[in-house]
């Protein structure tokens, strides 16, 4: 089964980047609007202090999916609007197999078990 997923890596470069746990709380505070995002797969925040950098590594179910998050208003004015500053797209990049320990490890309820979880 050939994945149609896509990935989004995003980096955000603040002048002042305060510390992983300031990061991480304006990670956690957007945690339920992203989690019941359709379109969305799952959404890795990461930050890397030595660099004052942070971000974010989306999965979309589709290129489709995708390209409408990048057109709507939320990367388009309410991300810059919270943050002061619009993050820069790394890259778009397409995916091979995801592995979830969990989904290896029982193999049920995934998208490489069920193909409607990979539309």
């Amino acid at each position: 089964m050939v994945s149609k997923k896509k990935a989004l890596w995003v980096v955000f470069r603040p002048e002042n980047p305060g510390s992983v746990d300031a990061v991480r709380e304006k990670f956690l505070v957007s945690y339920q609007a992203f989690r019941d995002m359709p379109g969305l797969f799952s959404k890795v925040w990461w930050c890397n202090s030595e660099k004052g950098e942070w971000g974010a590594m989306y999965i979309f179910n589709s290129d489709e999916d995708l390209q409408e998050y990048l057109h709507s208003d939320r990367w388009l004015n309410k991300v810059p609007q919270k943050y002061g500053y619009k993050p820069e797209i790394v890259a778009v990049l397409d995916l091979g197999a995801i592995l979830y320990k969990n989904v290896v490890v029982k193999g049920e309820n995934s998208w490489l078990t069920d193909p409607k979880r990979d539309s």
